[in-house]
């Protein structure tokens, strides 16, 4: 059985009266918490489990198609509620209105069972009751009807509650037998491992089930407006004590308005969880399931083991197939971890992929980076540095963390510490943030393939604009004529959501999560335009440009076809949705080059590594007509390297421009 005595604390903690010590339940709940829960899962015949392993998305459970009958059900004695709430709410105003006198009033007030007195006397006093009826079976008649009454609000009250709750359960283990049994299809499914601990706003939403049998809510239901939260809540966090093996934790979403923070697709709600830590297979997947997920894991360097029954015992034990690191990405052994199993993505990504940060934030990241090298050999760190410097195939203007990488150079080189590592390619660490800042210098020369993809990066975003509103048949017909590129995304919809009782359409854009994953699949697509014409530091502009006429011929086709369809669904929305073709792609273009520019005019002695060529670059940037921040920054490397520019020649750039090719972004093309 399932015991933990802290659980009694929170949950009087959690409904204390007023709510005074519902921080306190929260301390308490997310100390105990486990640093890991566990989803058991079986797996769809139409492969939706492979799509939310790649997308870190779960699917929400509706209160009312949960396999625990009484799940979210209140319990209580309606007849002891009945007399429990006519003393306290129709008592008070009875007795203003009632013909009795003084003493019958105190009569009332003084006996045991207030609703039974009053039902006496009014049985004795009204000549209008047939004397034939006997006062049980008055009694019994009258409470039977108040008790329908109740009995059919409470109901309605409760079903309502119900269709307004979705959930999604954990385990605290992943090796109960009994769960792989009941959740994986008899051990044909999966197990996945999540840390949902170092994810505060759903840490926030994660409770433990108490086990406990005969709960009855007749009290909290008599004190109604007292007990408010903590009969929302309770229903969905208590289990009778047979569930107790589960040693449960669950998400809860119990209002309306805490859904609109998760994911609607058609009738049904996911939510975004963090990509899992590790992923258990059943005894008895199938192979093919097998291999899709070893394919998921290996792509995504998430940790994977194969489930096995132990001979000796009647047990669970896992075999391990990859090993990546499953510690939490600001923990130093992840760092260490992730180096020496030459797992990098997860490492770069979360390190070095993160644009909004503070520059002092980022510092003390990479600085978590360098002090982890002690724990590691000069091969390690060089096998981490060649993933780092060269993994990407495009020129560095492109690389989604450029100027991150140009920080942590610079860090890496003024610690001194590992300054006698080399790359593969021989260069020393001076010569690689040499080569590094010869990058940032010329960047700023390479806005012609920038403004291709500016370009194209506004097609993707006018095509999914009217993708959203597409069959799937004609989805097909368009991703088959554009083959060149990932287009299907099912998560890509129309999303219907209730709005003051009526039914209203809202584009996906405007979703924050949704954006994000179409955001995705768009960068996914410029990078399939770099791969097509950027080869080997060489742009074919004259292809990509023909490439760029098709692309536009075909999403003008889009538009043409779907226009009537598109106005008519706007027309029934709850607004005509502007869609705004910004451009993600060049505001990232800019962030790089200004972050690029702050972390060298922070650290002017790495300026001294700029070779002639660059410097003579550097003179001519002063004539480019660039915005602000990023002028500034040019204006003062230059005085610091005692070179001679003109400043910024004001010219004149139509910013609707519809030509890739005739319209002028810089000067310099």
């Amino acid at each position: 059985m399932w015991v933990n005595m802290w659980l009694d604390n929170f949950f009087e903690l959690l409904y204390s009266k007023g709510g005074k010590k519902i921080k306190e339940a929260y301390e308490l709940k997310n100390q105990k918490m486990p640093e890991f829960l566990y989803k058991y899962k079986s797996i769809d015949e139409l492969g939706h489990t492979f799509d939310l392993l790649e997308n870190d998305l779960i699917f929400l459970s509706n209160a009312n198609n949960l396999n625990d009958l009484y799940e979210g059900e209140i319990f209580y004695d309606n007849k002891e509620l009945l007399y429990n709430r006519f003393k306290s709410y129709v008592l008070p105003y009875f007795m203003t209105i009632t013909k009795f006198n003084h003493d019958q009033k105190e009569q009332i007030k003084n006996s045991e069972n207030p609703y039974l007195e009053t039902m006496k006397l009014i049985y004795e006093t009204d000549s209008t009751i047939n004397p034939e009826i006997s006062f049980n079976e008055f009694n019994d008649n009258l409470s039977n009807f108040f008790l329908d009454i109740s009995d059919d609000t409470y109901k309605k009250r409760n079903d309502a509650s119900k269709e307004n709750t979705y959930l999604t359960c954990f385990s605290e283990n992943h090796d109960i037998k009994l769960m792989w049994a009941h959740y994986t299809d008899y051990n044909k499914g999966i197990c996945i491992k999540y840390n949902i601990k170092d994810h505060e706003n759903l840490m926030h939403i994660c409770y433990p089930i108490k086990y406990e049998d005969g709960y009855d809510y007749t009290e909290e239901l008599s004190n109604f407006k007292e007990h408010m939260f903590k009969l929302a809540f309770d229903p969905y966090l208590k289990k009778e004590t047979d569930w107790s093996y589960e040693k449960e934790w669950r998400i809860l979403f119990n209002h309306e308005i805490f859904l609109r923070s998760a994911l609607k697709i058609g009738e049904n709600y996911f939510l975004k969880l963090p990509k899992p830590s590790a992923i258990y297979l059943g005894k008895r997947i199938d192979s093919e399931n097998k291999r899709k997920i070893f394919d998921i894991c290996k792509k995504r360097e998430i940790s994977l083991y194969q489930m096995e029954k132990d001979t000796c015992e009647a047990k669970l034990y896992e075999i391990e197939i990859l090993k990546y690191s499953e510690k939490n990405f600001e923990d130093k052994m992840f760092i260490v971890e992730s180096i020496k199993n030459k797992a990098y993505k997860s490492l770069i990504h979360n390190y070095f992929y993160y644009p909004i940060l503070r520059m002092e934030d980022i510092e003390k990241r990479f600085s978590k980076i360098i002090d982890s090298f002690n724990n590691l050999t000069d091969d390690e760190i060089q096998f981490f540095l060649d993933e780092l410097l060269f993994k990407n195939n495009i020129f560095p203007v492109l690389y989604p963390y450029y100027s991150n990488v140009l920080l942590f150079l610079i860090k890496l080189y003024d610690n001194k510490s590992f300054n006698h590592i080399t790359t593969s390619d021989g260069l020393s660490i001076e010569k690689n943030l040499e080569k590094w800042i010869g990058y940032c210098i010329s960047n700023f020369y390479n806005k012609k393939i920038v403004r291709y993809m500016i370009f194209f990066e506004k097609l993707f975003m006018r095509f999914y604009n009217r993708y959203v509103i597409l069959s799937d048949k004609e989805k097909e017909s368009y991703e088959r004529e554009l083959f060149n590129y990932k287009l299907k995304n099912k998560y890509v919809k129309m999303i219907e959501e209730d709005i003051a009782g009526e039914s209203k359409l809202i584009h996906p854009f405007t979703n924050k999560d949704y954006k994000e994953l179409i955001r995705n699949n768009i960068l996914d697509n410029i990078q399939r335009v770099l791969d097509l014409f950027y080869i080997n530091g060489k742009f074919d502009e004259e292809s990509c440009y023909e490439e760029y006429l098709k692309l536009k011929l075909m999403v003008a086709k889009i538009e043409h076809n779907t226009e009537l369809h598109y106005q008519e669904i706007f027309l029934n929305s709850e607004s005509h949705y502007i869609f705004d073709y910004d451009n993600l792609f060049n505001k990232s273009y800019d962030i790089q080059l200004e972050k690029s520019g702050l972390a060298l005019t922070i650290n002017k002695h790495d300026l001294q590594l700029v070779s002639n060529e660059d410097k003579a670059l550097f003179e001519n940037l002063g004539k480019i007509n660039y915005k602000q921040q990023i002028s500034n920054f040019i204006f003062e490397c230059c005085d610091e390297l005692n070179l001679n520019y003109k400043k910024n020649i004001e010219i004149n750039v139509d910013k609707k421009y519809f030509n890739p090719k005739t319209n002028p972004y810089t000067i310099l093309d």
